[in-house]
């Protein structure tokens, strides 16, 4: 745990960083007036520049090595995190998300490569297990840092700037050498679709649901009513949830084994997807002057919904 506890702090700091500031975005732009379309596209240019960081990041580590690499991204992150503060415009905010996300992953590419390097073949499996115990246990603990100052967005913005300085202090204070940096192995997309293209196809879809709902599921709930803290509340329990699933989930592949798998899951996310238009097609938008809001008929008896009709 020793040679690894340094990486595993600066993760667990980073990821608070990061996803107090990817809520608060998504709030904060429905408060100042953005238009939801507007939103969708500010918050979908993070996964733009994740996507694109993978083509520089390795790059930038062997021309600067590891923990310079990571120093120069983390504090890019931290300024960015200022800067939505100070330059509060759609089109900025966007570009900004870009950046962001060009940084984090970069920053990912570093802690994930660096722990590969620390790891003994035989204790792999239980690293990188920690690993992402940290990571997602950062990401919900983050959510409720939105409880600190929910009338003051500045105090937040600097709050998740500070984290992603913070998460330069354990790696940058370490007495371990960073990890000999290897020669660029060379890798195929097309090859990896020939080998696995179902693994790929639900890599994808996979990617374009949980993108959706990471960005979007705040300003949901914010729409809906929902306060910081609640909102905050709300993406820590999905975190959770996230986090536990992998547990249900091996235990159903159990009985159903591997291959069948795919089609049980399919099947029970389409029961869901199903349910959830059902519910849509039964919201009544109740008006009362600028306090318009909707509220869901399933919710409210008969006689409540007849009279509402009325």
């Amino acid at each position: 745990m020793r040679p690894i506890g340094a990486i595993l702090a600066s993760v667990a700091l980073l990821q608070l960083g990061s996803g107090l500031l990817n809520t608060l975005l998504a709030v904060t732009a429905n408060e100042q007036g953005f238009s939801t379309a507007r939103i969708g596209v500010i918050m979908s240019g993070f996964f733009v520049g994740f996507a694109c960081g993978i083509f520089i990041s390795g790059r930038l580590i062997r021309r600067m090595g590891h923990i310079r690499t990571f120093a120069f991204c983390a504090a890019v992150c931290a300024s960015i995190a200022l800067l939505h503060s100070l330059w509060v415009d759609p089109w900025a905010w966007m570009a900004l998300r870009f950046l962001y996300g060009l940084s984090l992953v970069t920053l990912m590419t570093v802690t994930e490569s660096w722990l590969n390097a620390r790891a003994e073949k035989h204790e792999r499996g239980r690293v990188f297990a920690m690993y992402m115990v940290v990571n997602l246990g950062g990401i919900a603990l983050a959510q409720q840092l939105l409880r600190l100052s929910p009338g003051e967005l500045l105090v937040l913005f600097s709050v998740s700037a500070i984290l992603s300085c913070w998460a330069l202090l354990p790696i940058t204070i370490s007495s371990r050498s960073q990890p000999h940096i290897p020669e660029r192995a060379k890798s195929s997309l097309k090859k990896i679709i020939g080998f696995a293209p179902l693994a790929v196809a639900t890599s994808a879809l996979s990617g374009l649901a949980m993108g959706a709902f990471w960005a979007m599921a705040p300003l949901y709930a914010s729409k809906l009513g929902f306060g910081l803290s609640e909102v905050g509340l709300l993406m820590s329990l999905t975190i959770v949830g996230a986090a536990l699933a992998p547990l249900l989930v091996g235990l159903i592949m159990n009985l159903v084994g591997p291959q069948g798998m795919p089609v049980y899951m399919a099947v029970v996310l389409g029961l869901l997807a199903t349910y959830a238009i059902y519910q849509v097609r039964h919201v009544s938008v109740l008006t009362a002057g600028e306090q318009a809001h909707f509220e869901p008929m399933a919710q409210s008896s008969h006689e409540i919904v007849e009279m509402i009709e009325r």
